[in-house]
């Protein structure tokens, strides 16, 4: 008998350090995902236009899905990923309103730079 409630015990605690594990995994990368999914949201907005709002969304969601290993998919649920393409649509409206920012050109990465720059001086 105590054999077992030692087996349980050992597995109650691999759990638990798993389950930590996943969460400090997921608090480091938010950072990066918050802006691939900026990014997404900027290719969004210059390949759709305006006023496709929900159309912009299930194409970012659909490009992060495609992205992502099934595997891994779990560590961001539906309403976080939502949560974070308000914020990337929040800060790139807020960067548009700078004139020296705009959606024009070729190179995406220029844009999430620019707009990360202009969103880091305002904090």
């Amino acid at each position: 008998m105590e054999t077992y409630l030692q087996f349980i015990l050992l597995i109650l605690a691999i759990a638990i350090a798993f389950m930590g594990l996943i969460l400090f995994l997921r608090h480091i990368n938010k950072p990066i995902i918050k802006q691939v999914i900026l990014g997404l949201v900027i290719k969004a907005e210059k390949y759709l236009g305006s006023g496709t709002g929900e159309l912009k969304k299930a194409t970012v969601v659909s490009w992060i899905y495609s992205k992502v290993p099934p595997g891994l998919r779990w560590m961001f649920t539906e309403k976080d990923l939502s949560n974070i393409i308000e914020w990337a649509v929040v800060v790139l409206k807020d960067s548009l309103k700078d004139e020296s920012v705009n959606l024009s050109g070729y190179d995406d990465e220029v844009y999430l730079k620019s707009i990360s720059n202009s969103k880091n001086k305002q904090n």
